[in-house]
């Protein structure tokens, strides 16, 4: 028996942010109807931090995946990645495993592509400013995921070390998809101010800005923070805006912006996908989308991924067990 080992070039070239945004989109449809089973994630806490399993499995789909993440904020100290994981993809007739995936790229890769869904849909297409927080693997993907559907042209960067700033921007010099946008480190009171679309990607146990500072008809993602005890956003951000998850259940549980807050108070962003509810009601309403991470974002682009691989012979066959 033999398996696919797909690592972060692997996936890059099999999976690029456009094709990622619609496995994604299907994905958060398919969720939102019923179609998908994602059981509660089960963690376990580490010295500094938490490690996760996410499983998901999709009626009629031919396979399942099994996720094992893994996210320690200490280690940004270290200059090591704080989001490290580990896709197992398997068979869904046989329970067999099909591939192994590094999950750091692919839960960048998703969650970014979450962001361009909750963009496509939500944010005014006119917009061309963004306030990015965070500098990160996750802030990058969420910046490549939104310049996929928006035409972004200015971006403010808000990090607490100039040098993850300095970092960022170096990336972005080399990313054709970013080619054209200026970015430039900013003040979390400037940033916000001028934006259209507000991404936070931090590991900040509080509110990063002030909702105060907010323009009119702003869209706001933020994935950063996905316990009850931490958040990135404050109530004046979620104030008479309409409130969009990835999952009713996981978000009300998880995420520390919503507490207080029941199924009526928000929409599955699958939900908007499907055409079942509306998403922006005017250029003028504020839209915040607030994800704590789902297994079939995970199991969407895993598996678009691992087929991709198999007709074009990319990636390493593994004998294994």
């Amino acid at each position: 028996m033999t398996v696919r080992l797909l690592r972060a070039a692997d996936l890059a070239l099999v999976c690029p942010m456009k094709e990622a945004i619609e496995a994604v989109a299907a994905g958060f449809a398919s969720l939102s109807s019923g179609q998908a089973t994602v059981p509660a994630r089960l963690s376990v806490p580490l010295k500094d931090g938490v490690a996760l399993t996410m499983p998901a499995a999709l009626d009629g789909a031919p396979s399942y995946s099994v996720k094992v993440v893994a996210v320690a904020p200490g280690n940004a100290r270290l200059g090591r990645p704080t989001v490290t994981a580990t896709v197992l993809l398997g068979d869904a007739a046989t329970g067999e495993l099909l591939a192994m995936i590094d999950g750091t790229a692919l839960t960048a890769l998703r969650t970014g592509a979450a962001g361009g869904v909750a963009a496509r849909e939500l944010s005014r297409r006119e917009s061309t400013r963004a306030a990015v927080f965070g500098a990160g693997a996750q802030a990058r993907a969420q910046l490549l995921g939104l310049r996929s559907v928006r035409d972004i042209r200015d971006v403010c960067l808000v990090t607490r070390d100039p040098a993850h700033a300095a970092a960022f921007r170096e990336w972005a010099s080399g990313e054709p998809g970013l080619a054209g946008v200026a970015i430039h480190p900013s003040s979390a009171r400037d940033a916000v101010a001028s934006a259209d679309v507000v991404v936070t990607a931090t590991t900040s146990r509080t509110p990063v800005f002030e909702g105060r500072w907010l323009g009119t008809g702003v869209h706001v993602t933020a994935v950063g923070s996905f316990t009850p005890e931490t958040r990135e956003l404050d109530d004046e951000t979620l104030r008479g805006a309409r409130i969009v998850v990835d999952q009713r259940v996981a978000a009300l549980a998880e995420a520390g912006e919503l507490r207080g807050l029941s199924e009526r108070d928000v929409v599955e962003l699958g939900e908007i996908v499907a055409g079942r509810v509306p998403g922006r009601a005017s250029a003028s309403q504020r839209t915040v989308f607030k994800s704590v991470g789902n297994a079939i974002q995970d199991l969407a682009v895993a598996a678009w991924a691992f087929e991709r691989a198999c007709e074009r012979g990319l990636g390493e066959e593994i004998a294994f067990p």
